[in-house]
């Protein structure tokens, strides 16, 4: 009786093991997971699929932002076709529906808006500004980040049109097998 009584025991306690890991597990695999505002699931490891892969902290309130978005569709448009994708990254709870609606009505952004609510791609990445870009390999190694050109030098100052395209031309030594030359610079934008 008492050999029943250790076996079931023991039964018991290999079942609270298996399902504690299964519990850990799935925690695991989903913890990395972030949901974008078009239902698609973004996971961090996933990236090991792109060629590169640029990750964009945006706030579709930030001005700063708003200006950039015809130039982050035609990236988009552009890089996409050679395996390099763009990741447009909200670290703040959900948006409003009416106010995300009337942005890509606005400014016909089509992109899907990744939420990131507690921050953890944020904080990985060590971002503080929105707009604030990262250049990855498909290693997840930084290639460069910051800013994405010198449009604007100050909040609510900016040049006509930009003269040095920091991200691009990351993106070329990238593509061409090029040192390249700035590896982080300045962003100017909202604080995250």
């Amino acid at each position: 009786m008492k050999t029943l009584y250790h076996f079931t025991n023991l039964s018991k306690t290999l079942y609270s093991v298996i399902l504690i890991l299964q519990i850990f597990t799935f925690y695991c695999s989903n913890a990395q997971k972030l949901y974008s505002d078009k239902g698609q699931v973004f996971d961090f490891k996933n990236l090991k699929q792109n060629k590169a892969s640029i990750i964009i902290f945006f706030d579709p309130e930030c001005p700063i932002c708003e200006k950039y978005t015809k130039n982050i569709i035609e990236m988009d448009k552009m890089y996409s076709e050679v395996g390099i994708e763009i990741y447009i990254i909200y670290p703040f709870k959900i948006l409003e529906a009416k106010s995300l609606s009337a942005f890509r009505d606005e400014f016909k952004f089509n992109l899907p808006i990744i939420y990131d609510p507690k921050r953890k791609l944020l904080k990985k990445l060590k971002a503080k500004y929105s707009p604030e870009v990262f250049l990855l390999d498909n290693k997840q190694k930084t290639l460069y980040h910051g800013a994405i050109d010198n449009w604007f030098y100050g909040l609510g100052r900016n040049r006509a049109v930009p003269t040095e395209f920091y991200l691009l031309d990351a993106i070329n030594a990238f593509k061409n097998n090029q040192n390249i030359k700035f590896k982080y610079v300045e962003p100017v934008g909202c604080m995250l």
